[in-house]
């Protein structure tokens, strides 16, 4: 290596440099990225790779998860990609449940920069966003370990994204509700059909459980006008028993003519049998095509140890003992909906909720489907681009105005208060609202602060 070259990579400061990027490129990208990616993996490994993609309004993540655990019982090296970073930009790319090193992070950026570079002097009006970017660098450093398959969150729908310069034949669609609606459309089927184009022609797309049957009627039109094959879980599963346990959740779940009883869920929240019901099938798919040597029993193990083993930071997170303290990252009415649902059942004590929400986020309708579970609450603000506490304090007053209600100007204050309070009244935190605040709750209670964070 160059002097000037390990200048460079000592002085490297990955949130500094990623800060700087553009969130989106100059019109849709998919010329740039097919080129990008091309250009930094080995044309054998690219030609040969069948991602698992994974696109919807909520529950990527869950899904990625399980699949990734699931690919952890499984003979094959396996990429995950997925989105937001909750504390540290390595957790996007992870490489056989491992986040990429500093040494290859940096080795990525410079790759990718010094492409981009190549680009912008044939094309310099034609500019790349930071997911670009990001996809790119993953892309890199899959192909660099060679993986077998990579699991891959859409950032935002599908038909543009960036990961569609992944090549993957099965596409998961988790859910469907009103999101990015000037970018994707302002109708549920409008957005299936551009989640939808993640998948290529004469692919098998697996739609989640509980879409609005609307849209997946024009949604299955849709498919076969593109020889997709649709792969309803509505149609093919049945979730019969939904118990809360220590470990998660244990259920009994129909796939086709398959029973699976006593299957054990890390994640908590009877949704979360739903998406282990499509990272099932996913991974059935996947192994019937490219590890057809394995045998039932081997794939029922790996199901069921994968499912019981998954684990997803944030999403309903139990995060301190002594009072008992959860956090949630969602920050859409569907996710708020799931989530009381889920505290309902698997929270046995009232519920003190710590809430704030994020200033481009609509809070009006947010905030009261959460004030659902409390029995008391702590209105608050994140360090990230929290709403100014008054205007959460004003929700709560016309939602719930009978509920207990405190106010703390710093979430450090908040969860000060929240632990004495809960403490006191042998009450359970639930801290939510949205992604900054709850790992910003995080950080506080493990002695950390929250300002040292960088989000992006």
């Amino acid at each position: 290596m160059a002097d000037s070259d390990k200048e460079r990579v000592s002085s490297f400061d990955p949130m500094e440099l990623l800060a700087g990027l553009e969130k989106y490129g100059s019109g849709v990208g998919l010329h740039r990225m097919a080129r990008l990616v091309e250009q930094l993996t080995d044309p054998a490994w690219l030609s040969g790779l069948d991602a698992i993609k994974i696109t919807g309004s909520n529950g990527k993540g869950s899904v990625c998860a399980m699949l990734a655990s699931i690919f952890d019982h499984l003979p094959v090296s396996y990429g995950l990609y997925t989105s937001p970073h909750l504390r540290h930009f390595g957790e996007r790319i992870v490489v056989d449940g491992r986040p990429i090193p500093s040494a290859p992070l940096r080795s990525a950026w410079h790759r990718v920069q010094e492409a981009v570079r190549r680009y912008g002097d044939s094309f310099p009006d034609d500019r790349f966003g930071a997911f670009e970017i990001f996809t790119a660098m993953a892309a890199n450093h899959f192909s660099d370990r060679n993986v077998r398959v990579v699991i891959s969150e859409a950032g935002i729908g599908g038909r543009y994204d960036s990961t569609r310069a992944i090549p993957g034949r099965l596409v998961g669609l988790t859910s469907l509700d009103l999101e990015h609606t000037a970018l994707l459309g302002d109708r549920l089927d409008l957005i299936a059909f551009d989640k939808a184009d993640l998948c290529p022609d004469g692919g098998t797309l697996v739609a989640g459980a509980n879409l609005d049957p609307e849209a997946l009627r024009r949604l299955r039109g849709y498919l076969e006008v593109r020889r997709v094959d649709l792969v309803a879980i509505d149609e093919l599963c049945r979730l019969l028993r939904v118990e809360p346990a220590p470990w998660g959740q244990t259920v009994d779940l129909k796939i086709g003519d398959r029973r699976f009883e006593d299957l054990r869920i890390g994640l908590a929240g009877a949704f979360q049998g739903w998406n282990a019901a499509l990272a099932m099938v996913l991974a059935e798919a996947w192994i019937e095509r490219h590890l057809p040597e394995m045998s039932r029993p081997q794939i029922d193990t790996a199901l069921r140890s994968g499912l019981e083993k998954a684990c997803l930071a944030g999403r309903f997170e139990k995060v301190h003992d002594n009072p008992e303290v959860y956090v949630d990252v969602g920050h859409t009415p569907q996710t708020a909906e799931a989530l009381v649902e889920a505290v309902s059942r698997w929270v046995g004590a009232p519920v003190l909720v710590v809430t704030g929400v994020s200033s481009d986020k609509n809070a009006e309708e947010l905030v009261p489907i959460l004030l659902r579970c409390a029995s008391g609450v702590i209105c608050t603000r994140a360090q990230h681009m929290g709403s100014p506490v008054e205007r959460i304090e004003s929700i709560v007053g016309n939602a719930r105005p009978e509920l207990p209600t405190w106010r703390a100007d710093t979430l450090e204050q908040a969860m000060e208060l929240a632990l004495d309070e809960a403490r006191a009244r042998g009450w359970t935190i639930l801290v939510a609202g949205g992604l900054f605040l709850s790992i910003e709750a995080t950080e506080i209670l493990h002695g950390r602060d929250p300002r040292d964070l960088r989000f992006f």
